[in-house]
Order: C-alpha cells, then sequence, then structure tokens
C-alpha cells in the first residue's frame, strides 16, 4: 500500500512506480475497457497520454468483444499486455483500475487483485468497516488526479463530474466526497469547483453545455432511477451500450462528440468486433459465501470468478467467464 505524502495525500509517485502499465507503459499493448462514459473517457485520457489502443470491450460484466482470435486474445489476456481500465478484474495476469470496494475485511489476501489498482484498496477500506467512507467518484476522476500535468478546458471538467454521476454524489454525500477530494485525491481543480457542485448554476451549464448536445445520440439519455440532482433533477446520461457491434455507429458518434467537448484526442475504437466470450454474471448475498465457511479469496479462486464488487454492504456481483 503506498505510503502518504509529507501533505498527508496519497503519493502519486510511488502508485505510478508500483503499477505496471504506469510503470511500464511500453509493455501494455492495449486496453480492455467498461461499457459506459466513465470507462470511454478514462480509456480517451490513456490513448492520449500512452497512445494504447482500445482492444476488447467489457459489456455488462457479462461480455467480452474482442478481434483477435480466441487463443491469441487469452494469451494476450493472460499475459499482463492488456490493461482493463475502469474495470475491478479478479485475475493475476490482468492488471485493472477500477473503484468498486473489492475487500470485506482485513484478513482478505485477493491474489487476483496482486496487479490491481483500486482506490479503496489503496486507503485499506474494506465493505466491514469503511463502507460508508467507500469512493464516491469516478475512475476518469482518480486518473485526472494520477497523471494530469496541465489544465483541462471546461467541458472536460463538466464531464469528469457527469461520469458515474459523480456531481449528484457530491450533493447527497458531501462530506464523503469532500473528504476524498480535500484529504487524500488532492487536486487543485477538483478542489475548486466542490463548492459549485451544490448550485442551480453548475446544473443549467452541465445541461446547457454537455448534456443539450449529447442527447442527440440514442446512448445519451436520462433513466428511470429516483436518483436526480438536487436542482433540476438530472439523472442518467451515462452512455452505457450492450453490444459494441450492433450499437457501434452511435459508439463511434459518441466519441466524436466527447472529443469535442472535451478537447482531447478521439479515441479510436474498433469498428467491428469479430469474436465474444460470454460469462455468466450471478448476484449473492455475503451470507452464501460466509456459510461456506471459506475466506473470501478461497471462495473467489473456486468458483473461478473473473470480476466481482460489493454493490451493497451485503452483496456482491460477480462473473465466471
Amino acid at each position: 500500500m503506498p505510503v502518504l505524502s509529507h501533505t498527508g495525500t496519497a503519493d502519486k509517485e510511488q502508485i505510478r512506480a508500483a503499477f505496471l502499465p504506469f510503470a511500464r507503459p511500453d509493455y501494455i499493448t492495449g486496453m480492455l475497457i467498461g461499457d459506459d462514459l466513465d470507462s470511454l473517457l478514462s480509456a480517451m485520457f490513456l490513448h492520449r497520454h500512452f497512445g494504447w489502443p482500445v482492444k476488447a470491450v467489457y459489456c455488462k460484466y457479462s461480455c467480452i468483444w474482442y478481434n483477435d482470435s480466441p487463443d491469441e486474445f487469452r494469451r494476450q489476456l493472460n499475459s499482463g499486455r492488456l490493461f482493463a481500465v475502469d474495470l475491478d478484474i479478479y485475475h493475476p495476469g490482468v492488471p485493472s483500475l477500477g473503484h468498486h470496494m473489492i475487500a470485506w475485511d482485513g484478513e482478505d489476501e485477493l491474489f487476483g487483485h496482486s496487479h490491481s489498482l483500486n482506490p479503496n484498496a489503496l486507503r485499506g477500506f474494506t465493505v466491514a468497516r469503511d463502507y460508508k467512507r467507500k469512493y464516491p467518484l469516478a475512475t476518469i476522476h482518480f486518473l485526472r488526479w494520477l497523471l494530469e500535468t496541465t489544465a483541462e478546458s471546461a467541458g472536460a471538467g463538466l464531464l469528469t463530474w457527469l461520469a458515474d454521476s459523480a456531481f449528484i454524489n457530491a450533493q447527497r454525500y458531501r462530506e464523503n466526497v469532500e473528504e476524498w477530494v480535500t484529504n487524500y485525491l488532492s487536486f487543485p481543480s477538483f478542489l475548486n469547483t466542490l463548492p459549485a457542485l451544490q448550485t442551480l448554476d453548475f446544473e443549467r451549464e452541465l445541461q446547457e453545455t454537455i448534456l443539450s448536445p449529447m442527447s442527440a445520440n440514442p446512448l445519451c439519455r436520462s433513466s428511470r432511477s429516483t436518483y436526480r440532482s438536487r436542482h433540476l433533477g438530472i439523472n442518467g446520461f451515462q452512455c452505457q451500450f450492450e453490444n459494441p457491434q450492433v450499437q457501434n455507429r452511435e459508439i463511434q458518434s459518441l466519441l466524436h462528440l466527447l472529443s469535442d467537448l472535451s478537447g482531447w484526442l478521439r479515441l479510436p475504437f474498433p469498428q467491428t468486433f469479430e469474436h465474444y466470450m460470454q460469462g455468466r454474471r450471478r448476484e449473492l448475498r455475503l451470507t452464501e459465501i460466509r456459510n461456506s465457511g471459506l475466506p473470501l479469496d478461497t471462495w473467489l479462486e473456486q468458483n473461478g470468478v473473473f470480476s466481482y464488487a460489493f454493490t451493497y454492504r451485503d452483496r456482491m456481483n460477480y462473473t465466471v467467464l
């Protein structure tokens, strides 16, 4: 676990040096990314920094789409040369960056996360002890804090706070968001924006500058969720897609728009996907694991779990490929 800097915040240099993709970017041949706005923004940001292409997409935590032959893709996946972005992958050969809760308590060994980077894990946060203190932001926040050296456009800032509805989290869980931004991910851009996130003016700017142009894309829409912003009732616009083959045109159009809005280099995205790897996804209550008498890491290994996350204090989603 990286030590703190003299200011009490996380030590960026030590985190980068300890994580393979950032310590040896030349070793990474491409990215396996998730299926929503945060994943696309994070991949755009990393492509701008390191030039990594998108090689595969993990949709709905159940299906991986790719273009290499099945044997070659599995070889690449197991070699450590594909970086899983905005994903918590439980596989010792897959370096991954995610932000969900992944530890039940401090006794978990979690060997499958030996090459994972996760802000909750960096702080030693577990479901049993720290669920209310879990990371409340998006992967793109963590990446901007960890890698950014120059100022970003206003559009990039608005998109960052839209990702994973982070601005709504800041309204509903203000104390936790401000604790993370102030005490751990200390970053001037985020600190300066915190007060504005509570205002009607911020929501109006987000609506006019970002949501209005995005709304023409079928992937960008409000949802039925009651999780809405304080002033204008904004929700959704997380751009989740289910099939990058069928929805490729919409994804390509969205990436062009995200580049225009953020000022970031457009992310090259495959025009087609020739193969997919179908997994089985399940939700279970933690009592099922605890009743087995097995430690979490043993249970994960025996059940062949490829990815998982604690979505609630007492529940976990997991996928077996």
